[in-house]
């Protein structure tokens, strides 16, 4: 198995275990106009550069006076191709460089010479397409320049010329062994730091690759969650009407039963039974166009209904607030009605709306905000009729209110204010959410229409 492992790291070891397949994208327009650029830049450093060298350096003179500076051209003219021809690239930069090494070895010893071949190894580990194409052109490279070395030790006695030159010497090892051993670090130092970081490159791109995919994953399962977010709070609410239809039947039921019995000893008292049929139908009616507006989920699916509790109403809301203050948050509920009994007069589902939209506007203050105190107003209230002779357009609003600030990385998913928008959309409400100006503190406010209740209808002119 440790075989196995040390054999799967040396073959992915200038590519991906998970992706060994993954081809860099092709450099883009503006890349290969810098890499053109780039080769001109060294090809021109490295001719200025010679020229400085020759002026105070002898070389040998049967050489024409221009090879070295072609040299020197030839060697930067690789780059211009380094992204988008990598391997063609490294072919022929090792060209110049071994045709250099005899021909004109004053040049082949050149800062700037070196650091062009450098780039195009670099580049090539960095932009070669086939990963498996680049692992053998590196081990080509290795085994290409151990051999190099080999010969240059044992057939040519070039190291051994220049041994034989030395004068004494002061080192820990011998001349020999010096020479060899510097040749070789410089060597894996020059060709391993090019394959080193051209891998980084590949891999840095790689990276930013799957970073860019699992971004856009994310915002693809972010919006997938908030469309669900969104769908279950419509079906939490349909079922939450339901119960409030299901009262309005039952209702009529009883009252046209009542009817039925007392129709021949009692019409006016029918007649009551009846109007009370009436108007409880047309409520049913309408809150069963809502329910059925909303009990859809956007695939067309329906949730089974559930056993529930009986839901809240507005008389309960001094029980919500006490709750949340046994969690450390004081509530303030204060009411401003235009009648007493509007709140009473509310439909149950809209009454259960209030509820929930304050239930949800406080819980978002004890799991956001530092605040300890918040204040919660109930309003109710109407316009006078427009001279169009328009309905007036009554209304009862919530209103929450705190004077904290967000709590350090208690960000939220906001699928709670996205609620209390949804809600506030089912009945043709508006909403305004944010954080208060001049803060500190964070406002939810909520006003959906109402129906008028009977004390309006008799003030409205």
């Amino acid at each position: 198995m440790a075989r196995f492992d040390w054999t799967r790291r040396w073959v992915f070891a200038l590519s991906d275990p998970d992706e060994p397949d993954w081809q860099r994208p092709r450099p883009k327009a503006h890349e290969l106009v810098r890499d053109t650029w780039l080769a001109v830049a060294v090809a021109a450093v490295s001719v200025l550069s010679l020229a400085f060298i020759e002026s105070y350096t002898s070389f040998p003179a049967d050489q024409p006076w221009w090879l070295g500076y072609l040299a020197s051209v030839l060697m930067a003219v690789p780059l211009a191709f380094r992204r988008r021809f990598p391997v063609a690239g490294v072919l022929a930069a090792s060209a110049v460089f071994v045709w250099a090494y005899y021909v004109v070895p004053q040049v082949n010893m050149q800062l700037f010479f070196q650091i062009a071949y450098f780039a195009s190894v670099y580049s090539m580990v960095a932009w070669g397409r086939s990963r498996q194409l680049v692992t053998l052109m590196v081990a080509g490279l290795a085994v290409f320049t151990a051999g190099w070395l080999v010969v240059d030790w044992t057939i040519t006695n070039s190291y051994a010329e220049i041994v034989n030159n030395l004068e004494e010497t002061s080192g820990p090892f011998s001349a020999a062994v010096g020479i060899m051993g510097y040749t070789v670090v410089m060597n894996v130092v020059y060709f391993g730091g090019a394959a080193v970081m051209g891998r980084a490159s590949w891999r840095r791109a790689l990276d930013r690759r799957r970073l860019r995919e699992q971004a856009w994953r994310i915002a693809q399962q972010s919006e997938q969650l908030a469309n669900r977010a969104v769908v279950e709070e419509r079906l939490r609410i349909a079922r939450e009407l339901h119960d409030v239809v299901a009262h309005h039947v039952s209702a009529i039921g009883i009252q046209a039963g009542a009817a039925r019995t007392v129709m021949a000893k009692n019409p006016q008292a029918a007649a009551a039974a009846l109007s009370t049929v009436e108007a409880s139908s047309r409520q049913a009616v309408t809150e069963m166009r809502e329910l059925l507006g909303v009990l859809r989920a956007e695939d067309g699916s329906v949730l089974p209904s559930e056993s529930r509790t009986p839901e809240p109403r507005l008389s309960e809301l001094d029980d919500l607030v006490s709750s949340h203050a046994r969690h450390g948050l004081a509530v303030t509920l204060n009411t401003s009605l235009e009648h007493p009994d509007d709140l009473d007069q509310l439909p149950g589902s809209l009454q259960l709306t209030v509820y929930r939209c304050l239930q949800e506007a406080l819980a978002n203050v004890t799991r956001h905000s530092t605040a300890r105190e918040a204040t919660a107003v109930v309003r109710t209230g109407s316009t006078p009729e427009d001279p169009e002779g328009r309905e007036p357009n009554a209304w009862v609003e919530l209103e929450v209110t705190d004077h904290g600030q967000p709590k350090p990385g208690t960000e939220g998913s906001g699928f709670g204010l996205k609620g209390i928008t949804e809600r506030a959309r089912l009945y043709n409400g508006v909403t305004d959410i944010g954080p208060r100006t001049p803060g500190p503190g964070w406002r939810v406010r909520v006003r959906l229409p109402r129906p008028l209740t009977r004390a309006t209808q008799e003030v409205t002119p």
